[in-house]
This record gives C-alpha cells, sequence and structure tokens, in this order.
C-alpha cells in the first residue's frame, strides 16, 4: 500500500481500494489507519460535500517505502 500511495502525491480512499481490488474496505481503513497512527501516512479531510479525504506518504512512510522497494521486487521476481 505504500508503494501505492507512493506513485502519487496523494491518493482518495477510492483510488488506494481500486490499486487494492483483493482487499476488502475494512481491511484497507485499518490499514490506512495504522500507518497514520504511527507516522507513515498521513491524512487530509476537506470539509466538501461530498466529503473528500486524501492520503499522502510522511517523510517516515517514503523511508520506508524506499527500505522495502528492493525486497518487494526480489519477492516478486522469486515467486
Amino acid at each position: 500500500m505504500i508503494s501505492i500511495i507512493r506513485a502519487h502525491d496523494s491518493l482518495r480512499f477510492s483510488e488506494i481500494e481500486a490499486h487494492l481490488s483483493g482487499a476488502s474496505t475494512s481491511t484497507i481503513s485499518k490499514r490506512l489507519e495504522e500507518f497514520e497512527s504511527v507516522g507513515l501516512v498521513s491524512r487530509t479531510q476537506y470539509d466538501e460535500i461530498p466529503p473528500r479525504v486524501e492520503y499522502a506518504l510522511t517523510d517516515d512512510g517514503d523511508a520506508v517505502r524506499t527500505r522495502l522497494e528492493p525486497l518487494l521486487e526480489w519477492a516478486a521476481a522469486d515467486g
């Protein structure tokens, strides 16, 4: 999920959900809350109708993504 968000400046929940079609809405929501609580993702809510919420990686989130990418590439190539 972190690499999906990093590929863009920020993403709305529905855009993240579209990239993770195999995950349930509740699972995505829980993970985003967890990532936000540990400072990997920032959440910005706009007071609009309909409501709009965007997620973006923090600097710490980007650092984690940078360190995980080689491992994820290796796992994908080996699978």
